[in-house]
């Protein structure tokens, strides 16, 4: 009999690719003049995740971070992109994958908002500072590492696919109107 791997892992491994893609295109825009494209693209993608995980999600929520983010747009006196995609999931176990997406992205906005205050970059900072998602990180972390049975780790790497895709096409459609 083998040893199952923990959901975490699982997610980790099956995500990687579209993690660092992500990654490689996001973040850049979140250390230079283009902060207030970065925020745009993860309220545009936030808000409708945010809202499916209220109606469907059966384990703790990730906090709600959209209204940070409107906060640090307003401060920037830029506005949310005008056409949010929608986020649909299948099914209720999908949800593990999506907080994990959102809950881990944590990680990465601490080490953006320390490079950006290195870069003497301040203000506007609300969603890249906020304490609630690295202590909800804390409190998801340990229920996602530990085997689930094999029908909730595909849906929860589905979840979290779908979050990364959406993310990666909105930041896609941000560029390349930045562009025009």
């Amino acid at each position: 009999m083998t040893e199952r791997t923990t959901l975490r892992t699982d997610l980790n491994a099956a995500t990687r690719v579209q993690h660092d893609a992500l990654d490689r295109e996001l973040s850049p825009l979140a250390e230079g003049p283009h902060y207030g494209q970065f925020l745009q693209i993860q309220h545009a993608v936030r808000s409708p995740v945010e809202s499916w995980l209220s109606v469907h999600a059966t384990a703790p929520l990730p906090p709600n971070q959209t209204a940070l983010i409107r906060e640090d747009l307003r401060e920037l006196g830029a506005r949310p992109i005008d056409h949010v995609p929608t986020f649909e999931a299948e099914d209720p176990r999908e949800a593990w994958g999506v907080a994990w997406t959102l809950a881990g992205s944590s990680l990465g906005n601490r080490a953006l908002l320390h490079r950006r205050r290195k870069a003497g970059l301040r203000g506007a900072d609300r969603f890249l500072g906020d304490e609630a998602m690295p202590h909800y990180w804390a409190e998801l972390r340990p229920r996602i590492e530990v085997p689930m049975d094999e029908a909730t780790h595909e849906h929860a790497i589905r979840g979290a696919r779908r979050v990364f895709d959406i993310f990666l096409a909105v930041q896609r459609s941000a560029t390349e109107r930045a562009a025009a």
